[in-house]
């Protein structure tokens, strides 16, 4: 009996230990985690700023014309995309029927100021004989009066009636959008036509405002248009919003105007752009890829490879140091302190399980 109650406690016990031994067989069997690096070595660094969305060519001179008067087209010689020029016919409305009414109110006007002028001068003369007292010479002497101001305004409204029946180009420019046709009836504030002067134009970019207080009226800009891919065009800052705006829950953005350095008759106000506005260019710099900066306890830190060896395949333990950064734009950082050139950086600390003393392999 005696035996084979020990017998059971040796199982037991040999268990007990099997178990307990696991982690450590599968700690010993741990794989490297696969990582990517780049070797630490001196360079140039663009530090550039972007805007925070997809900035628009726009024009310094874009104006959209609209009905000042109730009236239908007649006359629409434009089309979209056609050059015009200052005091160019843009658009005619028809003035058949309120010509009738302002011509008929306006001879109404005239008679009515004619006859209340022929009742003063009979009134004065009645006065002048002592036949009606000042009162009454003041009430005729009134009513001439209102009854030329009324004529005034009527022969004014037929003149302005037909300066709005004609709408002209403002200045010489581009046909951008046209809003009507030929025999529509328009109301007033109808859009007729928007016209651009396509030789001023910039790109109309809006800037976080951490970047702001980097920018300088003069900095050279680099400018991408989507409908022109794979070109590159250069311009400067001319212009720097004073205010900042933006909502309690939205990205405060200043805007900033950038004009091109030379005119290209194939960019167009309302096409898309991207700008890049070089704020300076570090020489002989040490810089990794931005994403290689982590934060820690409050603290930026990259993760190292020791020993420094960058071959495909080859094993080594990663080591997380702090560092002093400097400038940066979107792709690379400057690394002031704590990096020397040959130095294997990780460029994906977000990898599973990466941590400072595990086993990494760089991978191809």
């Amino acid at each position: 009996m005696f035996k084979v109650i020990t017998n059971k406690k040796i199982l037991i016990i040999l268990a007990v230990i099997a178990v307990l031994a696991v982690p450590t067989v599968g700690a010993l069997r741990r794989k490297p985690i696969p990582v990517r690096v780049v070797v630490a070595k001196p360079g140039e660094l663009r530090v550039i700023v972007n805007a925070t969305t997809t900035s628009t060519i726009k024009s310094e001179q874009e104006v959209t014309l609209s009905a000042q008067r109730t009236g239908r087209v007649v006359q629409l010689p434009v089309k979209e995309g056609d050059r015009v020029r200052t005091g160019e016919l843009i658009a005619r409305l028809d003035l058949t029927e309120e010509a009738v009414q302002s011509e008929s109110a306006l001879s109404q006007a005239m008679a009515t100021s004619e006859e209340t002028q022929k009742n003063l001068k009979r009134s004065e003369e009645l006065f002048n004989q002592g036949m009606i007292a000042q009162q009454d010479l003041d009430a005729a002497r009134r009513a001439a009066e209102v009854a030329l101001s009324q004529y005034q305004a009527a022969r004014a409204d037929v003149s302005v009636r037909q300066e709005y029946s004609v709408i002209r180009a403002p200045f010489t420019g581009v046909v951008s959008k046209k809003y009507t046709e030929v025999g529509e009836l328009l109301l007033p504030g109808k859009q007729i036509v928007t016209i651009v002067d396509p030789e001023r134009i910039y790109v109309l970019a809006t800037i976080d405002e951490v970047d702001v207080g980097r920018l300088r009226v003069g900095l050279p800009v680099s400018i991408t248009v989507d409908a022109f891919p794979g070109e590159k065009f250069s311009g400067e800052v001319r212009r720097i919003s004073p205010i900042v705006s933006g909502g309690k829950l939205e990205t405060r953005t200043a805007d900033v105007w950038i004009y091109f350095s030379k005119r290209d008759d194939r960019l167009k106000p309302g096409m898309s752009a991207d700008i890049e506005i070089q704020i300076t260019t570090l020489e002989n710099v040490i810089a990794v890829p931005s994403q290689a900066v982590v934060e820690r306890e409050g603290k930026k830190q990259i993760y190292h490879v020791q020993p420094p060896d960058a071959r495909p395949g080859s094993v080594g333990e990663a080591r997380l140091a702090p560092v002093e950064v400097g400038e940066s734009n979107w792709i690379a950082t400057e690394i002031r302190k704590g990096v020397s050139p040959g130095d294997v950086i990780i460029t994906t600390p977000e990898a599973t399980g990466l941590k400072s003393g595990v086993k990494v392999t760089i991978e191809q």
